[in-house]
């Protein structure tokens, strides 16, 4: 449990004391399992949290006691990696699930390569590329947001408002095709 005590000089001295001693241990048990900045990350993460121990002064604390901190962040990590991913996926599927199962009003109306393309072309470049990789070429958000160089939320967002002009202009095309139809 943390503790809701302030931090005092004595407690930031041992802590500093065991970051000396174990942060290299720590830090090499967190890269076998994760990137370098990560593993660093769980690293500094550990200590950080040690200074929340409650009554670590009087707590014997050990190279395995860090160690099994940094790999519940680990597996905290990890689960809330999969969480997300489970979700941008479930949304990526819906969306690949509506272009899909988009029909138009009548049956003989389909896009063809160049309708769509053109279509794409009407995107604002990264709205584009976000559809591009995440819907047509079947990237995971992840691999999409380090393509582009942008966070994850930002490539769904740009997939997502792709997506709705997409329709839109799909809508505005199928309802001039009728009129046509019409006359």
């Amino acid at each position: 449990m943390p503790d809701t005590t302030p931090i005092t000089t004595d407690r930031a001295n041992r802590v500093l004391h065991l970051f000396d001693a174990y942060y290299k241990r720590v830090f090499c048990f967190a890269r076998k399992s994760l990137a370098t900045g990560a593993a660093e990350d769980i690293a500094q993460e550990v200590f950080t949290r040690l200074l929340q121990v409650k009554d670590l002064e009087n707590k014997e604390v050990s190279s395995s006691y860090l160690i099994k901190i940094a790999d519940n962040l680990i597996k905290r990590r990890y689960n809330k990696n999969q969480r997300k991913n489970r979700f941008i996926d479930s949304q990526r599927e819906e969306a690949v699930r509506d272009l899909r199962h988009y029909s138009p009003s009548s049956e003989d109306q389909q896009w063809s390569s160049m309708e769509i393309t053109k279509a794409l072309d009407t995107l604002p470049s990264h709205e584009r590329d976000a559809v591009r990789l995440v819907v047509c070429e079947g990237l995971s958000y992840d691999e999409a947001s380090a393509s582009l160089g942008v966070p994850v939320s930002t490539v769904n967002n740009w997939k997502y408002r792709g997506i709705n002009k997409l329709k839109a202009l799909a809508e505005a095309a199928d309802e001039t095709n009728s009129f046509k139809n019409i006359a």
